[in-house]
């Protein structure tokens, strides 16, 4: 009678490992660097979100960062130098670009700002110089 509590334990823990500890999606290394440190990382993001992208640089910052869905580029991508300081910052729908669009000096500060609609710059974009001045304004129609 006294295996009858240990083997029902024993169960429990075993139901409790298989099922209520899942463990989240690892990231997965799919190419990698000589030094062996990785160079891109897929993370699956679950049934219809897609697939987080991230690219390293080979002193270990990451490089690039966004989200593919069904083999196009998905919401914001990110860029950054091999210091860490943003490059660049992307929207996408579907793999098109659509929403704002800026990138930045090797300073840091704003280099371009601006919109895209259907993968074509709209509106007011702004160009500055690596002081952060204003150099340029141009203006683009809006898409036909």
């Amino acid at each position: 009678m006294a295996l009858r509590p240990l083997f029902k334990a024993c169960i429990a823990a075993f139901f409790l490992l298989t099922t209520g500890c899942a463990v989240p999606e690892q990231d997965k290394v799919v190419e990698s660097w000589p030094s062996g440190a990785p160079k891109e990382v897929h993370v699956e993001l679950g049934e219809g979100k897609g697939r987080e992208i991230k690219r390293f640089h080979e002193n270990g910052r990451v490089h690039l960062q966004g989200t593919m869905v069904d083999g196009h580029r998905e919401g914001t991508w990110n860029t950054y130098r091999e210091d860490g300081l943003p490059w660049s910052q992307v929207t996408y729908s579907t793999g098109v670009k659509e929403g704002p669009f800026r990138s930045w000096h090797t300073t840091g500060v704003p280099h371009v700002e601006g919109q895209h609609v259907g993968g074509k710059p709209v509106g007011t974009w702004r160009f500055y110089g690596d002081d952060g001045q204003l150099l340029e304004t141009k203006d683009y129609p809006a898409p036909n």
